[in-house]
């Protein structure tokens, strides 16, 4: 029988106490300190006031809820201000909002958990984001404005490689990402309800964010999330609930003016019945969009010329954008004809108005193709078989709709899109143990003298792993 002595974790109390002491003695020096230097602050004028008692009651919420139920908070936090993170900062032009301070804020709480964990990024996303690296570097270096173009770089490293690579590591259960998921839809449907008294811009709605095209953005993340919601249950009111937050996510699409936004909606309601596999289901699709087609000319007279259909008709300011977009287009893609390798750099990037056009005009067609390959490993698990595979109708609303978007790190998309890394990452094999697929077995149900490689299994385990993969 191996030795089963568990070693004494650095802050255990030693024999005679005497490590346990000196570390409450150090937190309550701390504690003194720290309301000492508050109240210092509090006293000299109201906005440094309101500062200390925030910094206060959080870390009164710290002591009461402990350091990792904090650092799920303030991840509900990011997601649920995601949808319109540029609308609730100071500015629009902010460079850190209030999502990047909660996302923050559960790193360095998170810090200690992630320490020592194992990385298992998929392949692809490994040489697609080492590729990105070396080519943004070296674009970065002989741009003809080096330290603009690395703040920009760095900025999109931070939801390409940051953001992703957190929920990698971390590895959340399935109930932690579900809640995270909807975190982000209760946001935009915050945003939404919102939207008929909120500011308007050119008679198109806003809701809580910067812009109508913004609004468009996060519906159509919303509602692709909604999709991967509904089956989570099969309860009737939890459907009926899943459905009102996909209408209401149609309508905030809808009221935005978005035509990419309308035309990403479409396209992934054609994607269920092959997401499905279910001729029934593509029956019924093939029936709404014969309804559609009918009613769409009066559903364009009598939604305004502001809307996203009207304005896929024509009406409105269509044209003029259109316009916009025609030299925004020819801007990218004389940027990338001038450096077609190793590209431009990205201190331009955000007048070319399209992403994946952007990215060439800034690292080149090999930079390119390492993007290509980190979207390719988020998107392909709709195909498979993983129970979660509808978590990726996200990556494929993130695919179509960032031709039609100006900036590479919004964090619109991709705080809706990062979760798809967990599928990614369990793709090929579904183990009823791993974590991936249901909340692993306890670890005291291992015998000590288990093979290596062959986990326990309890029996609420196997019905729960049962239950996922037949979900």
């Amino acid at each position: 029988m191996p030795d089963q002595t568990i070693p004494r974790p650095p802050s255990a109390t030693t024999g005679d106490g005497s490590t346990g002491v000196v570390e409450r003695r150090a937190v309550t020096v701390f504690v003194v300190l720290l309301a000492a230097v508050l109240a210092a602050a509090a006293a000299r004028g109201p906005v440094l006031a309101v500062i200390a008692v925030g910094l206060a009651a959080a870390v009164m919420a710290l002591a009461v809820l402990g350091r990792e139920r904090m650092a799920l908070l303030a991840m509900i936090g990011a997601f649920a201000t995601a949808p319109m993170y540029k609308g609730i900062a100071p500015s629009p032009d902010t460079p850190i909002t209030p999502t990047d301070l909660l996302f923050g804020v559960a790193v360095l709480l998170l810090v200690p958990t992630l320490i020592g964990r194992p990385v298992r990024l998929p392949m692809g996303y490994a040489i697609g984001v080492l590729i990105i690296l070396t080519t943004g570097i070296l674009s970065t270096v002989f741009s003809p404005s080096p330290i603009i173009s690395a703040l920009q770089f760095f900025q999109w490293l931070v939801v390409l490689v940051g953001l992703v690579g957190l929920l990698a590591i971390w590895a959340p259960g399935w109930r932690i990402v579900d809640t995270l998921v909807w975190s982000y839809v209760a946001g935009h449907m915050l945003s939404t309800l919102y939207s008929p008294v909120g500011d308007k811009i050119a008679n198109r709605a806003v809701g809580l964010t910067h812009h109508p095209n913004a609004f468009g953005e996060a519906g159509v993340m919303a509602f692709a999330l909604t999709m991967y919601l509904w089956k989570r249950h099969d309860a009737v009111w939890y459907r009926v609930f899943v459905a009102g937050c996909a209408v209401l996510s149609v309508y905030s699409v809808v009221t935005s003016g978005s035509r990419a936004a309308a035309a990403v909606v479409a396209g992934l309601v054609v994607m269920v019945p092959f997401v499905e596999r279910s001729a029934v289901k593509g029956f019924l699709l093939a029936l709404l969009i014969a309804i559609g087609i009918v009613a769409l000319p009066l559903l364009i007279d009598s939604s305004g010329d502001s809307s996203a259909l009207s304005r896929l008709a024509g009406s409105g300011d269509a044209i003029v954008a259109d316009n916009a977009r025609l030299n925004a287009q020819d801007f990218g893609i004389d940027m990338f004809l001038s450096h077609p390798v190793l590209g431009n750099g990205f201190a331009e990037t955000i007048y070319v108005h399209n992403v994946v056009l952007g990215v060439a005009a800034s690292i080149g067609l090999v930079g390119l193709l390492g993007y290509l390959m980190v979207l390719f490993v988020m998107a392909r698990p709709i195909i498979g078989n993983h129970p979660r595979r509808r978590l990726t109708y996200v990556a494929w609303a993130f695919i179509a709709i960032t031709p039609t978007v100006p900036a590479l790190e919004d964090r619109t998309l991709w705080v809706a899109m990062a979760p798809a890394i967990l599928v990614a990452m369990n793709m090929r094999r579904l183990r009823p143990d791993d974590p991936f697929d249901v909340d692993p077995p306890d670890a005291a149900a291992v015998p000590a003298d288990a093979p290596a490689g062959v986990p326990a299994r309890t029996a609420s385990t196997a019905t729960t792993a049962t239950t996922e993969i037949s979900r």
